[in-house]
């Protein structure tokens, strides 16, 4: 095998996984606000806790699973918390009230939380640096599947008598299905030990967080308390702007205009730095944002969808890439946690808090409040990367080509 491979096996298989678990998440999270509302008769703002929970659970799930995987190996890690999630998905099955559906929303999300950081972690270990952004882009192409297929099949279940149902099944059998890839390709994941010197406290904050990875995951932390906005409330903005026809077709946009960037977005941070992406990307993202709200014909529509998803999707490519760019190898687990604790962390909050500025002040003011918000990320960015991203370039070529 050329040691400047990137479809490994290992990392085939966790695309593939990342894929299914992407198409769970978006499958609930454009579904489950609108179902709690009517379902159990509940405000827009507990409805919303419905999406929230979720990632919060997430955000506990990578806290403790950075940890975890530097302790025990990502193959270990990633075996039992399928088992868990498969066992918490046939759950569903006994939501009755909206108490019992909070539970099992948080419980599958911790769940899903330990499983991203695994398999994310797999991934990153198995792309050889000198094509690390080029890796996460494709890694990343599994991702876009799973949010223009999890939404489209979501709404389009919503709206069948006992729909939910089946969302509550192919749940269970995504789970299922990734357990059994995982068996089939456990045997070519590699274990990179923790060296003997890199022992640690009972409790440190080095179990917990990447400082290398930090700058840049609170800068996603932000642009995952933005996009929330657009991912829980959907169905229910695109209803109050009489667009709602058009709704299930966002992600399609958003699968689109990924896949044609990241064709080369990924090769051009390698070879000429993070800067000629990521300025470009909080430009649409931070546009795209304002252009939603002001939004009352459906190419506005659309075209806002576009501009968010090109800038939000790219913008992940080259933060990844900085959150693992000088990580120490047996602490790739961590950063990679890290980055995803920040976003879930901006997307826990966002469902929640942006329910209560909507009943409060209505949609359109909310997305022009978030498009502004974005633009914080601007001066962020400049000051911790964007400044100094020539020498760190030129600092990444002396690093050896694969983790070891």
């Amino acid at each position: 095998m050329s040691d400047n491979k990137v479809w490994t096996r290992e990392f085939t298989s966790m695309t593939v996984m990342n894929s299914m678990f992407t198409i769970i998440f978006f499958l609930f999270i454009v579904t489950i606000t609108p179902y709690a509302k009517e379902q159990f008769n509940v405000s827009i703002s507990i409805a919303g806790l419905a999406a929230s929970v979720f990632v919060i659970g997430s955000l506990i799930g990578r806290i403790l699973a950075g940890g975890w995987i530097t302790a025990f190996g990502a193959t270990k890690v990633l075996e039992l918390s399928l088992l868990a999630f498969i066992m918490v998905s046939a759950c569903y099955f006994l939501t009755f009230t909206i108490e019992l559906l909070l539970i099992v929303r948080i419980l599958q999300g911790f769940c899903t939380g330990v499983i991203s950081t695994a398999t994310g972690t797999v991934s990153m270990q198995a792309i050889p640096i000198t094509r690390r952004a080029e890796g996460i882009s494709y890694y990343s192409f599994s991702a876009v599947i799973g949010a223009a297929v999890g939404p489209f099949l979501g709404i389009s279940l919503l709206s069948l008598k006992g729909g939910y149902q089946w969302i509550y099944i192919i749940n269970l059998m995504i789970g299922i299905i990734s357990y059994i890839l995982l068996l089939m390709t456990k045997k070519h994941i590699s274990y990179i030990p923790k060296p003997a010197d890199a022992a640690e406290s009972r409790f440190s904050w080095n179990r917990v967080l990447e400082v290398q990875a930090l700058p840049i995951s609170l800068i996603a932390l932000l642009f995952g308390f933005c996009f929330s906005s657009v991912t829980s409330y959907l169905v229910t903005y695109s209803q109050h702007i009489n667009l709602e026809g058009i709704a299930s077709y966002y992600f399609f946009i958003h699968a689109a205009c990924i896949i044609v960037t990241r064709m080369f977005t990924g090769k051009w941070i390698d070879k000429k730095g993070a800067n000629i992406v990521i300025y470009p990307c909080l430009l649409l993202f931070t546009g795209g944002l304002f252009l939603y709200s002001q939004a009352y014909a459906a190419w506005m529509f659309l075209l806002a969808a576009a501009c968010m998803s090109t800038g939000f999707g790219n913008f992940n490519t080259g933060a990844q890439t900085l959150a693992v760019r000088f990580t120490e190898p047996h602490r790739i687990g961590m950063a990679t946690a890290t980055y995803f604790m920040c976003i879930d962390i901006g997307s826990g909050m966002g469902p929640y808090v942006l329910g209560v500025i909507i009943e409060q002040l209505g949609y359109r003011p909310l997305y022009v409040t978030v498009s502004m918000i974005g633009m914080c990320c601007f001066p962020m960015y400049y000051y911790f990367y964007g400044r100094k991203e020539k020498s760190m370039l030129r600092a990444q070529k002396s690093v050896p080509i694969r983790p070891s």
